[in-house]
């Protein structure tokens, strides 16, 4: 077990652990607690909800692939982290519910008013959380900006996921109103490999045809005979990991979507894929994802700077949610990610994070949106 100042990470899914790091935590002087832990310790409700739901403190958080420690991604271990404010946490229930979302957003409109960010976790495999976010931009607007990303298990199960005052979650939001100003930069990396192609037919994150042929005929022809594999023998992810679809934004960028499965003719991504959307097939190379993961990190301290006048000494922490595919992508070279965003960000006390199912932040043109194999990184 090891703690600093504001942080405490474990490895192991020992409640008795997660206990001591939590009172460390409180004994320093946290007013709010955030809790980041590995699915690979599969955490229960049964053991977890009398103890969080026992805290004299907000405290939000969740189930993560793997999570981020300085330069570290550890597939087993639990991070928690003292926060030196008082935070509100909001939950919004039934995210598969497409008409309950914005009801409960917007009686949220005074709470939202007080907030100077928002940090927002979500069960990462629930459908809908396009909808979640677009409602998000509507009644929040661009008054306060919104980072955060998808909780869950790499099984693509769905299971309880997020952590609150309530317990364990499943099919739900966190919304984190927070007192402190956070700065962001997003990145991704991706290049085109064949497009544009027209989305003729999609439901929600199910792209059901491209240019009015089955979308995955199109997918698989372009795929296997660039990278010389084929479905029918291997794990569809196993090779779709690579090969991310792009959706054509205003400014140029792409708003990336990860197929994750096939359903007979049909894709499942994460995140809506809009009919009548312009979508290019997208293939990466390791370095320039490398490059984009510093590039997010320099953004936000940049963003810091210039709100700053200059100076970004008061940068505490670092928040990074990074997509869990870039690091299937990357295997090994994934270190050199992590390094690269921690080489980044002079004089920032620590990194810190998660491997998230879709990543969520403001655009450039201030939407929020919900991403996919992209690095998210925050500063505060």
């Amino acid at each position: 077990m090891t703690d600093d100042q504001g942080e405490c990470f474990f490895e192991g899914g020992r409640l008795e652990d997660l206990q001591a790091c939590a009172g460390r935590m409180l004994d320093a002087g946290a007013r709010s607690l955030m809790i980041l832990a590995s699915a690979a310790d599969k955490w229960q409700p049964a053991d977890l909800d009398p103890w969080l739901q026992s805290l004299p403190v907000p405290v939000f958080g969740g189930v993560f692939p793997n999570i981020i420690h300085g330069v570290q991604c550890h597939a087993h271990g639990t991070l928690v982290l003292g926060f030196r404010e008082s935070v509100e946490v909001v939950v919004v229930r039934g995210l598969s519910d497409r008409h309950g979302l914005e009801p409960q957003l917007q009686e949220l409109g005074q709470w939202f008013a007080g907030a100077v960010s928002l940090i927002t976790l979500v069960d990462g495999l629930s459908s809908n959380i396009e909808s979640f976010v677009d409602s998000l931009y509507e009644v929040l607007g661009a008054r306060a900006p919104v980072v955060g990303g998808g909780a869950g298990y790499i099984d693509f199960v769905q299971r309880p996921s997020l952590f609150c005052a309530d317990g364990m979650l499943e099919d739900a939001a966190l919304l984190i109103a927070l007192e402190t100003r956070i700065d962001s930069g997003i990145a991704h990396g991706w290049q085109k490999l064949e497009g544009p192609y027209l989305v003729t037919r999609s439901h929600a994150n199910v792209l059901e045809e491209l240019n009015y042929c089955p979308a995955f005929g199109v997918y698989s022809e372009i795929v296997e005979a660039h990278s010389g594999m084929r479905f029918a023998d291997t794990d569809f992810f196993a090779i779709s990991k690579t090969y991310p679809l792009g959706i054509e934004s205003v400014d140029g960028d792409f708003l990336v979507r990860d197929p994750i499965r096939r359903v007979g003719d049909h894709l499942v991504c994460v995140g809506e894929v809009p009919q009548n959307a312009t979508v290019y097939l997208l293939k990466g190379e390791a370095q320039l994802l490398i490059d984009s993961a510093a590039e997010a990190a320099m953004q936000a301290l940049q963003s810091r700077r210039l709100r700053m006048n200059g100076e970004a000494s008061s940068v505490y922490r670092a928040l990074a949610f990074d997509c869990i595919s870039r690091v299937l992508f990357l295997d090994d070279r994934f270190a050199a990610e992590l390094s690269a965003i921690n080489s980044a960000l002079p004089g920032v006390r620590s990194v810190v994070g998660a491997l998230t199912l879709g990543e969520i932040a403001n655009s450039r043109c201030g939407a929020i949106e919900l991403m996919n194999k992209s690095t998210v990184v925050s500063v505060y």
